[in-house]
């Protein structure tokens, strides 16, 4: 369930994330909890923030919580979270969303990027129909965060919170999926039609472009890094090539689920389990169309992976 941004990326927290958990939280305890509920001293120890990540992880088996870490591109750094919460099923298909940033990193975009990045789950993966937040009126840094990244302003909630020990009003804002309502047409159509059989591994057999979207197609991408680093291991360029293509992609503010057809030519073997591993992290469930090609060498010897892509919007 990561989603990678331009700066950031977002996955939900495991428990080998505690220890970062833990200092980013005694780092800002006083920044955070001007916008939260009062915590008992066990929430600022080691087994207070595995206690609190294993909550998450039962919560997302059952549906109820999802927990997002917030992690730095390029150096991989915990510097935040995003939670979904209260996810009510049934004729609401909704969940409340909130998070917190290092104060450090206030100011830099990274937190719209990465409400932007768990709305999109929430909606693609998770099929959510609406999105709530809830944010004190004269928190005008946190709403504008929500406002950049398509909320709409709703109404104010008189003290509906406790925070910080006291009862505050909160304005209430909200993000539709317009996809699901019908406000927008989808670009792009993933099946399998019944005359053929059913395909032999994690791809579709037909991707159908809406008439109005605009084409994207990317250049060839490799396996370098970031940094322009290129790793000998065929794994290991395999998932930045793929990387590299959510990063073009959301430059452009689309996603994966736009994502038409793919080709991938290899020039070293891949065991299954760790291809559909990566594989799987790209498209998040449902693959796209896509053509895997095993040949016997690239543009330069040490290239081992090259991935184009086509998509629509």
């Amino acid at each position: 369930m990561r989603r990678d941004g331009n700066n950031i990326y977002v996955k939900p927290l495991e428990l080998e994330d505690a220890e970062t958990m833990l200092r980013l939280e005694l780092r800002n305890r006083h920044f955070f909890q001007l916008y939260t509920s009062l915590r008992e001293e066990r929430f600022f120890t080691l087994a207070g923030q595995q206690e609190r990540i294993q909550g998450y992880i039962e919560k997302q088996a059952q549906d109820q919580h999802y927990g997002f870490g917030i992690y730095l591109l390029q150096t991989g750094e915990l510097i935040g979270n995003v939670n979904l919460s209260e996810v009510a099923r049934g004729p609401l298909q909704c969940a409340w969303i909130g998070y917190c940033l290092d104060q450090e990193q206030n100011g830099k975009g990274y937190m719209t990027e990465a409400v932007r990045l768990v709305v999109s789950i929430a909606f693609d993966q998770l099929k959510l129909h609406r999105i709530e937040a809830g944010v004190m009126p004269h928190n005008l840094g946190s709403i504008k965060v929500l406002e950049k990244a398509g909320f709409h302003k709703e109404g104010i909630a008189k003290q509906n919170v406790k925070i910080n020990g006291k009862w505050q009003d909160h304005q209430i804002l909200a993000i539709v999926n317009e996809e699901e309502s019908e406000k927008k047409e989808r670009k792009v159509i993933r099946k399998n039609p019944d005359s053929v059989a059913t395909p032999i591994g994690p791809y579709t057999h037909l991707a159908i472009v809406s008439r109005k979207a605009e084409h994207l197609v990317l250049s060839g991408q490799v396996g370098i890094d970031t940094e322009g680093d290129l790793p000998s291991d065929v794994k290991a360029q395999f998932r930045n090539a793929l990387n590299n293509v959510l990063r073009i992609l959301n430059s452009e503010d689309v996603f994966a689920e736009s994502i038409v057809k793919i080709n991938i030519w290899l020039t070293e073997s891949i065991d299954r389990d760790s291809f559909y591993e990566i594989w799987e992290e790209l498209h998040g469930g449902t693959p796209p169309a896509m053509t895997l090609v095993y040949v016997s060498a690239l543009a330069t010897p040490a290239l081992k992976v090259e991935v184009e892509v086509w998509a629509a919007r």
